[in-house]
Order: structure tokens, then C-alpha cells, then sequence
């Protein structure tokens, strides 16, 4: 094999040794900063979604709770009501409609409307005005019994619009069914379906069977096919015996409306009625999208269980009071699984609140996004210089190989320091000749790497530089404050004697000092009042976010050190880590002051900032307890001190000259 074909393959595989080290080198770093901020994000998403959620649910059912408390009252109001005018009707009853003389469905006294399963096209709702009770009578061979009974029902007719008008908000129907198959109900109403029989009616069976008042499972209502939530007791003569039952409907689509239980970032969530069903287990009976709280609930056509429920969970679930809600984090619907939260509704029911865990993985793919842009990008330049590299070693080995050997060692080992990554590194051939031609070469090629590698820096500045935009959309104070307190660093770096170099660190640093917040929640972030503990104990994970995001990133090092250390304390009193003195890096002391500093006399929601001459005497009184650097508050305070009387001096009145 020839030398010039010898030097040929050396140089390109000095090359491509090169370029494959530099290209691997940074997509490695690039992944592992990727892998920081899926995990990151994967838990805040998880953290944040199950805060909402148990929030949501517990609202509903403290909603719920008080909803149903007064339906309690109401209902048995009603009992007495009905068990009054049997046992002393009226000598005058009042006026009797029958179910079949009612065109429609019954209104209520807000000129409500609800939806009919049967209506034809065309007419999707009926209005009507509440007047008085309608009966039924589903046996045709009660006769005059019936008749006699629903005439001394009639008198309850200002009672019961009493009783309907504290309800009138919330409730549906309220109702009594008897044995001999009369069925009173009000606001009256007629299209009931066909066969209707109060005594085969779940409302019916029920209470009679365990005869005492109480709440049923969620069921369907005959007339209307919206889900409800019935309060029933039952009816007794002057014997003690049970005559019927009497009800109240309670529409889950109307009470429901009183809450919102989405946000955005939740849009794909969905709320459920759950029921036991005879074998113990939880099944869905309807469901709906939360963010159309004016839809109607959607009935289950097919029976669909939840899976995955520890039996220790179940019993959790089974022993839940209104007012009170559970997190289950393992609940699966037809193989797709949720994080779920629920609260329940009495009588066997359950309201949940369920997101799918493809919801987190989403955010984690959004949060991701710049970076597989940013690694695109550094392959597609990695790439172009690989290929002009290249081909400059093969013209330059073509050209030049016939020439000295000695001088070539010299260029194998720079590019073998190239390889190791010390890019520094070049010929120092100075010649007029073909060989000083090719070490000249070698250094461009080296400088090209120094680009390359220079760019890369430029891109994770991007990358994080976009992150900080995104938390300034998050959090409008974060971009004047983090502005501020680079401005305050960079003046107490100056007046110490920092060099270009670590300036540079200092500005970049101060800058992202907050980038850790973009993994606070909103609530937290925003709240346009002072913390309390639980609230500020989330706010100062922030530093530990910062470092999180920026550690994996080798050169960029530093910067995670000034962001995760910015809260430290002179005396280790600090925040996240409580070290202490000369342990806490320089550039993060100096951010600490800057940030104290904007702290004190910046304005909040909550607060108005304090006035600087009042800032800096408060300095001056606390140098020395222990929070900053002593040498470096000291050099703030004659900072802001010389800024204050240069800034008295100009706004002083002239005096004119005599």
C-alpha cells in the first residue's frame, strides 16, 4: 500500500475518530438532559393532575352533601304531608289533573326545560307552567279506590308547591307511588312509558323491602332519561303498615352544572357515574365530557367495569362519606388506564372524575419537543461539517502525502488531542510549503470543531433560553425580575473584579436563576397572596428544578450550580441543600443578593415593594446576620449607596449663579 494512500486512510480516520467522538459526545449530553426534563415533567404532571382532581371532587361533594342534607328535610316534609291529608283528608279536596290530560312534560316554577327521550324530530323540548299534582293509575282495577285516594291527595297541593319551591333549583320530581298502583307526582306530568307501574320501579322495591327512609343507587328516570339521585321514605297507615312510598328525584345533568370540572391542560378528562353492580364490582351507567357541562350524559348501552382496583382500594371506596373524595391511580376502563377520583353519591353511587394516563405522557412529548428540535438541528450541522471535513482531508492527503513524514506525527497526535476533546490543540507548523499547507489545514479543521462545539453551546443556551420564555408566559414577574437581578450581578461582579470570562457565567447564570419554577404549579406561582408553609414548602423546590434541568448539560455546569444555590445562606440556614460559607459557589452568593434585593423592593400582587433608601437601611442593620457573604453585601451597600446620592444630586434644584 502506498504512503499517499497510507497518510489518506490515516486522515480519514483521524477525522472521522473526530467527528463521531464530538457527535456522540453531544447527543449524549442532549439525551441525558432529555431524559432529566421527561422525568421531571412526568411528575409534576402527575402531582398537579392528582391535586386537581381530589380538589375537584371534593367541591362536588360538599356541594352534593349539603344538596342532599336539605333534600332530607324536604322529603320528609313531604312524608307528612301525604301521611296527613290519608289519615284527615280535607272536607273540600282540591283539583285532580290525571297523567293523560298532561300535554308534555312537567315545567318547573324557573321555566326550566329538560330534554325528552321519546320527542320527535324537530321538538326537542317542551315548556310547561307547574300547577298541581298529575295521577296515574297503572291498575286499571283500583276504580273508585283510586279515585277517593288521588282526591284526598289533592289536598296537599299547597304544601307540596311549598316544598317543590325550596327545591325548585335542583330537584326534578317529586312523587309518591302506592300498592294499588296510584302514582301521584309533581309538577304534574304525563308520558310516562307504557306499562309504567310505580310498584316494579327500583324507588319502590327498595324502600319497601327495607322500610326506612334513605338514598337509592343512581337510576334512570322513566320520563325524562336523565340519571338521578332519589331520596325516598315510605308511606305507613295509622297501623304502622307500609302503603307506599313517596320520592324525591334529584337530576345529576342540573346539579352538576353548579361546578366546573375541567381546566385546559385537563381537556381529556371525563366524568363518570359509577354503581356496584350485584357482584360487588364498580360499573359505569353514564358519562360525559366535563368541558360541555351543558351536554347530556351519555347512558352506558353496553355494561363496562373498572379493573385493576386493589380490594383493600374498593373497601376505601365503599366506606366514602359526601364531602369527602378518593385517588385511585390504577383504575382501568376497556384496557385503557386512568387516574381516577371519586366521590361519592349515596346509595351505591359514585361521581368520577377520570384522565387517562396517555394525558401525562402527552405533556412529557410537549415538553420534549425542543428538544429533539435542538438535537435535529445539531445532527444536520454535525453532518455538513462531517461531510466538508471530509473532503478537505482527502484533497489535502491527495495533494500532500508525497512530502515530509516527519511533520505528520505532529499533525496525528493534534488530531488525536482533537479526538479526546481537547479542541485547543493545533499543529504550531509554520511553514511556506506544502506540509505548513496541511497543518495549516488541520487547524482550520480544528477551529471548524471549536465552532462546532461552540454552536452546540450557543443551541443548549437556545434550548434553555426557550425554557426561560416559556415560564416568562407561565409567570409574567419571573421576566422583569430575572432582568433585574442579572442587571443588580452584573454591577456586584463588576465592582468586585470578575473577569470576562466568569461575567459571562455570572450574566447567563442570573438569568436562568428561576428556570426551575416552569415545574411549579400554577397555584402555587400565581397565587396573588402570601405563601402559606404547605405552599412555600413547593416553592423552594425551585432551586432543586433549576439544577435538575441544567446538571446534565457538562459545560453548563456552572450555571446549574448559581440556580440551584441562589437560596443557600451565609451561615447554612438556606435552602435546598443548607450549606454553608465558603461551600456555596461565588456567583450563586452574589444572585442571592440581587435576588434579596429585587425581593425588597419590587411590587407584588399582594404587597407593594419597599422604598430603596428603606431597603438598604435594613441591609446595613442585618449585614451581619448571617444570610449573605459579608465581604459582598458589604460592596452592595456602598454600590446602592453611590447610586442613591448620584441620583439625589441630579434631581436636586439648581441653584442659579449670582
Amino acid at each position: 500500500m502506498s504512503v499517499r494512500l497510507q497518510q489518506l486512510l490515516l486522515l480519514l480516520g483521524i477525522a472521522l475518530v473526530t467527528i463521531a467522538l464530538s457527535g456522540w459526545q453531544s447527543l449524549r449530553q442532549i439525551d441525558n438532559m432529555a431524559g432529566a426534563i421527561a422525568e421531571a415533567t412526568r411528575e409534576r404532571v402527575l402531582e398537579r393532575d392528582s391535586h386537581y382532581m381530589q380538589e375537584k371532587v371534593a367541591d362536588i361533594g360538599n356541594a352534593l352533601q349539603l344538596i342532599t342534607q336539605s333534600t332530607e328535610g324536604l322529603l320528609r316534609r313531604q312524608q307528612q304531608q301525604i301521611s296527613l291529608a290519608l289519615n284527615n283528608p280535607y272536607p273540600e279536596p282540591g283539583r285532580v289533573v290525571y297523567a293523560e290530560q298532561v300535554k308534555g312534560l312537567a315545567g318547573t316554577i324557573e321555566d326550566r326545560r329538560f330534554r325528552r327521550s321519546n320527542m320527535p324530530a324537530g321538538e326537542q323540548y317542551v315548556k310547561i307552567q307547574p300547577q298541581d299534582p298529575s295521577f296515574l293509575f297503572a291498575d286499571e282495577e283500583c276504580g273508585i279506590v283510586c279515585e277517593d285516594m288521588a282526591d284526598a291527595l289533592s289536598s296537599v297541593t299547597p304544601a307540596l308547591r311549598n316544598i317543590y319551591r325550596d327545591s325548585a333549583s335542583y330537584s326534578l320530581w317529586h312523587y309518591a307511588g302506592f300498592a294499588n298502583g296510584l302514582v301521584m307526582a309533581f309538577p304534574g306530568h304525563g308520558d310516562y312509558p307504557a306499562g309504567y307501574d310505580p310498584r316494579l320501579r327500583p324507588w319502590y322495591t327498595e324502600v319497601i323491602k327495607r322500610a326506612e327512609p334513605g338514598w337509592l343507587p343512581l337510576t334512570i328516570d322513566a320520563s325524562t332519561g336523565q340519571p338521578v339521585l332519589t331520596a325516598a321514605a315510605p308511606i305507613v297507615d295509622p297501623q304502622g303498615n307500609a302503603i307506599g312510598v313517596t320520592a324525591i328525584d334529584l337530576p345529576l345533568q342540573q346539579l352538576l352544572k353548579f361546578h366546573s370540572s375541567a381546566s385546559p391542560w385537563l381537556n381529556v378528562a371525563q366524568l363518570a357515574l359509577l354503581r356496584l353492580n350485584a357482584d360487588g364490582e364498580l360499573e359505569v351507567m353514564a358519562m360525559k365530557e366535563p368541558l360541555e357541562m351543558d351536554s347530556d350524559w351519555r347512558s352506558e348501552e353496553q355494561t363496562r367495569t373498572l379493573t385493576g382496583i386493589a380490594p383493600a382500594a374498593l373497601e376505601q371506596v365503599k366506606a366514602l362519606e359526601l364531602g369527602s373524595g378518593l385517588m385511585l391511580n390504577t383504575v382501568a376502563i376497556d384496557g385503557t388506564h386512568y387516574n381516577t377520583a371519586l366521590a361519592t353519591m349515596g346509595g351505591g353511587s359514585w361521581l368520577a372524575l377520570i384522565s387517562p394516563h396517555s394525558a401525562v405522557e402527552s405533556a412529557v412529548t410537549d415538553a420534549l419537543s425542543i428538544v429533539e428540535e435542538q438535537r435535529a438541528s445539531t445532527l444536520q450541522r454535525y453532518a455538513v461539517g462531517s461531510a466538508i471535513l471530509i473532503i478537505l482531508v482527502i484533497v489535502i492527503a491527495l495533494y500532500f502525502s508525497h512530502r515530509f513524514t516527519a511533520p505528520l506525527i505532529r499533525m496525528s497526535v493534534t488530531a488525536e488531542d482533537l479526538a479526546t476533546g481537547n479542541l485547543a490543540s493545533r499543529t504550531g507548523l509554520e511553514r511556506s510549503d506544502e506540509v505548513g499547507t496541511l497543518s495549516s489545514s488541520i487547524d482550520r479543521m480544528a477551529d471548524s470543531i471549536e465552532q462546532l462545539q461552540l454552536e452546540q453551546e450557543q443551541a443548549y443556551r437556545d434550548m434553555i433560553t426557550s425554557l426561560h420564555r416559556a415560564l416568562e408566559k407561565k409567570d409574567s414577574y419571573t421576566a422583569g425580575h430575572s432582568g433585574r437581578v442579572t442587571r443588580y450581578s452584573m454591577k456586584i461582579g463588576e465592582r468586585i473584579g470578575l473577569d470576562k470570562q466568569t461575567l459571562e457565567k455570572l450574566r447567563f447564570g442570573s438569568i436562568t436563576h428561576d428556570l426551575g419554577k416552569i415545574g411549579i404549579p400554577d397555584a402555587v406561582l400565581n397565587k396573588p397572596a402570601a405563601l402559606n408553609d404547605a405552599e412555600f414548602e413547593i416553592m423552594k423546590q425551585h432551586p432543586a428544578f433549576s439544577k435538575t434541568i441544567m446538571k446534565p448539560l457538562v459545560r453548563f455546569e456552572e450555571y446549574a450550580e448559581i440556580a440551584g444555590s441562589h437560596h443557600e445562606h451565609w451561615d447554612g440556614s438556606g435552602y435546598p441543600d443548607g450549606i454553608k460559607g465558603e461551600a456555596i459557589p461565588l456567583l450563586a452568593r452574589i444572585v442571592a443578593i440581587a435576588d434579596a434585593w429585587d425581593a425588597m423592593i419590587g411590587d407584588r400582587v399582594y404587597r407593594k415593594g419597599m422604598g430603596e433608601q428603606v431597603a438598604i437601611d435594613i441591609l446595613e442593620r442585618e449585614k451581619d446576620d448571617g444570610q449573605f457573604d459579608p465581604s459582598l453585601i458589604r460592596e452592595f451597600i456602598a454600590l446602592i449607596r453611590q447610586e442613591l446620592e448620584a441620583k439625589r444630586v441630579l434631581t436636586a434644584p439648581q441653584t442659579p449663579d449670582l
